[in-house]
């Protein structure tokens, strides 16, 4: 191992981060951002006209609950379930793996 900073190479962050974030995710926060108000699941599914599927729209968006990019916004009956409903959240999430000081 080299000892100075000569040998050190520039880490290329934007080759991998397309690798790290999924499409979806990048899809759901987009659409969240542009609709601008409470959305579920399947509603986002429908904007991306069934492209995904329902299932995994969901599992997407409860991860970017879980990374705080994501919160509950309310729940509605129908037909014997609860639809929820999800909004950005309005602060960077604070323990996100990517998050940096």
């Amino acid at each position: 191992m080299a000892s100075g900073n000569n040998n050190r190479r520039n880490f290329q962050w934007d080759t991998l981060v397309p690798h790290l974030l999924h499409p979806i995710k990048v899809a759901i926060i987009e659409a969240m951002s542009w609709i601008g108000e409470p959305v579920s699941p399947r509603e986002l599914d429908l904007i991306f006209d069934d492209e995904f599927g329902v299932s995994l729209v969901s599992y997407h968006v409860g991860v970017l609950v879980d990374y705080g990019a994501l919160e509950k916004a309310g729940q509605e009956p129908v037909r014997g379930a609860l639809k929820t409903f999800y909004v950005l959240a309005a602060k960077e999430p604070a323990d996100s793996p990517l998050h940096c000081e």
